[in-house]
């Protein structure tokens, strides 16, 4: 989950809950609603999108899909006026005088009930797995921190859409096959733990998924749990480190926990040498309440975690400010390579590049070589890898309704685009052009121009979903 519990989220949600009562009512499927993750799938077909439920005034999450063809011609249409009344036909409207004025589109007409899903509460981010290979079908984990616990949803095209399967029982829920809430999937083992952050699938081979945990009251209770996604009925939880992030070093603040997981390169000619020669996976992952990093790998024949060493980045001060977290996303710049890491600063709000490279060792130097300011609490990242001209870091800040751009050449800011309410989640759609910014708050997601010969280059262009609803 993405809301970082600190600052405006944490007065938005008390006054969600305060206007919470009586009993949940079931989720409506063709809106959004509190989203937090999202999805393109391969062919940029469809944008999948969670729908929180986080002040649980409905029983249910919901996983909804957002048909971008129907989107793209309702886009390309004439816009009805500001105000107008929306309809199937006309599903969009400007939203003021002139051309540059970005167009709001009812969120709707572009949902439909057969391709939404009902998930456990709080669900958040999406990660994607091919269990058949880069050319089979799509597989879902989606982690929800109400009901502590991991979906995972087979994708399967169908006549004019896609079809959710997870062995759906009454009502639409998954059936608990398809639900991971405890140690190797046995109800007599140990829970996931509260608080599941964002999960990862890793690459190259390595087939596992790592799932931090925000939070937990002390050092001890901090955890980061492992998936294998190849186990023999589907992905199941193998492994719940705990006591695996350290807590605020500064204030004697007793929390601890994770926020993202990233894997690095590794090369079978030049290999880190905690990876056995590439027999390894070499993961990053941010503490949350740490100002660093820590690195960390997998027994793959045992199926669970090897812990690594803490590497504090502290190019920012994180004593002149009382605000909590410390840090957030982290993404590798190149992917193949991994030899460039950002990682996002919650506080203060920053973006550091830190040099992965291998020492003589065979050790990745982890050195903070650039960090830049950034708008206030920033969490989720992406990277922006035009064909040509600079990539770009993208950051979402939650509390100033901002995404901040970074330029990766001379690592400085370039813009600010001011979005709706509570940005949250990032995606690039590089087919289109376009990055979506998904709003918690706003119930929206925003459609920023990405195409840099474009006038409307990094500007808010239309947004699915209306303002006042």
């Amino acid at each position: 989950m993405t809301h970082g519990r600190a600052g405006r989220w944490g007065v938005a949600l008390a006054a969600l809950l305060a206007c919470n009562s009586g009993e949940p009512m079931p989720p409506e499927l063709q809106r959004l609603r509190l989203p937090t993750g999202a999805l393109l799938t391969p062919e940029s077909e469809w944008l999948m999108v969670t729908n929180s439920n986080l002040d649980q005034h409905e029983d249910a999450s919901t996983l909804v899909a957002i048909d971008l063809k129907r989107l793209d011609a309702a886009l390309q249409a004439t816009p009805l006026l500001p105000g107008a009344r929306l309809t199937a036909a006309n599903p969009c409207r400007s939203t003021g005088d002139g051309d540059v004025a970005p167009r709001e589109c009812e969120a709707q007409w572009f949902l439909a009930r057969r391709h939404a899903l009902r998930l456990p509460s709080g669900a958040g981010n999406i990660a994607l797995d091919r269990p058949s290979g880069a050319d089979g079908p799509l597989r879902l984990l989606i982690p929800s921190s109400i009901a502590q616990a991991v979906t995972w949803v087979d994708v399967v095209p169908a006549e004019g859409g896609l079809n959710f399967k997870c062995g759906q029982v009454s009502e639409g829920d998954c059936d608990s096959d398809h639900v991971l809430e405890y140690l190797d999937n046995r109800p007599d083992a140990a829970h996931l733990p509260a608080d599941p952050a964002r999960i990862f699938v890793g690459d190259g081979g390595f087939r596992y998924a790592y799932l931090p945990h925000l939070k937990g009251v002390k050092d001890g209770d901090s955890a980061i749990t492992l998936i294998a996604l190849d186990a023999e009925y589907g992905p199941k939880i193998t492994d719940i480190e705990t006591g695996f992030y350290r807590s605020d070093p500064i204030n004697s603040n007793t929390l601890a926990g994770g926020f993202a997981v990233a894997q690095r390169a590794c090369d079978p000619a030049d290999p880190p040498a905690d990876t056995r020669g590439c027999t390894r996976p070499l993961l990053y992952t941010t503490h949350r309440f740490w100002p660093g990093v820590r690195m960390f790998s997998v027994f793959a024949g045992r199926d669970t975690i090897i812990p690594g060493d803490d590497d504090p980045l502290v190019g920012v001060n994180p004593t002149q400010s009382a605000d909590r977290p410390f840090m957030a996303d982290l993404k590798f710049e190149d992917p193949e390579t991994g030899e460039r890491l950002l990682v996002v600063h919650t506080t203060p709000p920053a973006l550091s590049l830190v040099d992965t490279r291998l020492d003589d060792d065979k050790q990745p130097v982890n050195r903070q070589i650039a960090t830049v300011a950034l708008c206030r609490n920033p969490n989720v990242l992406a990277i922006d890898r035009p064909a040509v001209g600079e990539r770009l870091a993208l950051v979402s800040c939650y509390s100033d309704d901002q995404v901040a751009v970074v330029g990766l050449g001379a690592f400085q800011v370039i813009a600010t685009i001011e979005v709706d309410d509570g940005p949250n989640e990032l995606v690039i759609d590089d087919l289109r052009r376009r990055l979506y910014v998904v709003n918690t708050l706003a119930s929206t997601v925003d459609i920023v121009e990405l195409e840099r010969l474009s006038p409307d280059f990094l500007r808010v262009v239309a947004r699915v979903g209306l303002k006042d609803d």
